[in-house]
């Protein structure tokens, strides 16, 4: 009898599989030249923001078939050891961005939105970042959102909420974090140079008078030499991956280079954190193109960091997540193709553009027609008149990005989903358990189920 297995099940299915793989690996022994009990000169930890396991298979399936080579993340799970990691925190099953950064820097439990702090959002609790700084050894943080944001200010900066921006680009500052690369510059410049801040203070130019090179794009990067980079290449979050093109931005990788580059001088070495800070931002918006672009862009940044390590065998290196963002499915089921084809590889390649960039183009109040037309130009995809009119309708309704709330980005992921064979559970975090896998001194403690809490104490120890 041909049984079918229900769609609904079929995520369950995948991610059972996923479950099974980290477990098992964790427990055999592999890569040995790569793991050691021994102590860490460098630490680089990796963290890829709203990064869940269909986030890494969907890309790993998009980078074997359609780019004809595997992911780095692969070689470091195949060289070292692989963890499963959950992340709740002082108050919640599902995590946000601060709480969970600030768990993994700090190795205690944290509450919503404070970065770094005590449950009573006054007391600052000390971060792995600012332990090893005060022992001399060299500090960097880097993403491609921004700067101030929750992951890379959960690591130097102590706020009760993670919207005080200004606040956590004066803490960074102030503790000397010697490389600081990302968007989100206004939070540096005063309000007469249009920025955020309203103390009239010009963060860029104390930086440079505190001795660091400040520059705000590729090339310019390209060419800093100094001990101390500020590199800040864009007023907001970096660009988009499948966007980043049409800028003067540097890559991730290319960031990640310069900053393993300058780091290194320090003959006591370096603790690094890079974010691959805007697949969270995609996964939110329900973009399966602008995820695994990102996604590919946060692996290029792990080889860039592999290489590192393996020429640098003191080096303990961590690839992990904060959350899951979006519940992506990779879907069975569909009416263009065979029924359990699963995600269409060829038509994700064809989309050229950001659902940002493709909803600017819809423009205000939209007509089905609008619609229809821009899809086709930036995706190669005809939607159907229906379809059309169910996008136009949502582009009318309340837009509230505070709360990942884009009803026409979400209903434009809804009709793709035929197309593209992708679906999407939710429009903002969930629960789902994460991978963290690394190689070097101390990753022999990644195995099994581990607390993203703990990662604070394998780095804190490697490092001691």
């Amino acid at each position: 009898m041909n049984r079918r297995t229900p769609s609904s099940l079929i995520p369950l299915l995948l991610l059972a599989g996923l479950v099974l793989a980290p477990m098992l690996s964790g427990c055999a022994t592999m890569g040995t030249t790569d793991v050691s009990s021994g102590k860490a000169k460098n630490v680089i930890l990796l963290v890829g923001d709203g990064f869940g396991p269909s986030h890494f298979w969907a890309t790993s399936l998009y980078s074997t078939r359609i780019l004809q080579k595997d992911l780095r993340m692969v070689e470091v799970m195949k060289a070292g050891r692989t963890a499963y990691l959950v992340n709740d925190t002082a108050d919640a099953i599902v995590t946000e961005s601060a709480a969970a950064a600030g768990q993994i820097a700090t190795g205690k439990r944290m509450t919503a939105r404070a970065l770094s702090m005590a449950a009573d959002g006054k007391t600052p609790v000390q971060t792995v970042l600012e332990i090893v700084k005060a022992r001399g050894v060299a500090t960097g943080l880097v993403t491609t959102s921004g700067i101030t944001d929750a992951t890379p200010g959960a690591f130097a900066a102590h706020v009760a909420h993670r919207s005080d921006e200004t606040s956590v680009a004066d803490q960074q500052l102030k503790l000397g974090v010697d490389v600081l690369m990302g968007g989100r510059k206004q939070f540096f410049l005063p309000e007469i140079s249009a920025g955020k801040r309203k103390d009239d203070r010009n963060l860029l130019d104390e930086a440079e008078a505190a001795g660091y090179t400040v520059v705000g794009d590729a090339e310019e990067l390209k060419a800093a030499t100094g001990p101390k980079i500020l590199g800040l290449f864009s007023m907001g979050n970096m660009a988009y991956e499948i966007d980043r093109r049409n800028t003067q931005e540097p890559s991730l990788a290319e960031m990640t280079a310069k900053t393993l580059e300058t780091l290194s001088r320090n003959p006591k070495g370096f603790f690094a954190m890079i974010e691959g800070g805007r697949i969270d931002h995609a996964a939110h918006r329900n973009d399966a193109a602008g995820v695994i672009h990102d996604t590919l862009a946060f692996d290029a940044a792990v080889g860039v960091a592999l290489d590192f390590a393996r020429k640098n065998p003191g080096t303990l290196l961590i690839v992990t997540a904060d959350h899951e963002t979006g519940g992506m499915a990779l879907i069975g089921h569909s009416k263009t193709s065979k029924e359990y084809a699963g995600m269409d590889l060829a038509a994700i390649q064809k989309i050229t553009a950001s659902f940002d960039v493709i909803s600017g183009e819809f423009g205000k109040n939209p007509t089905p027609q609008k619609i229809q037309k821009v899809v086709k130009d930036y995706m190669d995809i005809q939607i159907t008149d229906d379809e059309a009119k169910t996008v136009a309708n949502d582009t009318i309704r309340k837009l509230d990005p505070a709360n990942y709330s884009y009803p026409y980005l979400h209903s434009l992921a809804f009709v793709l989903r035929p197309y593209l064979r992708v679906g999407w559970g939710s429009q903002t975090h969930t629960a789902s358990p994460l991978y963290a896998f690394g190689i070097g001194p101390g990753s022999e403690k990644l195995t099994g189920l581990v607390h993203n809490t703990q990662l604070f104490d394998i780095m804190k120890a490697a490092m001691e």
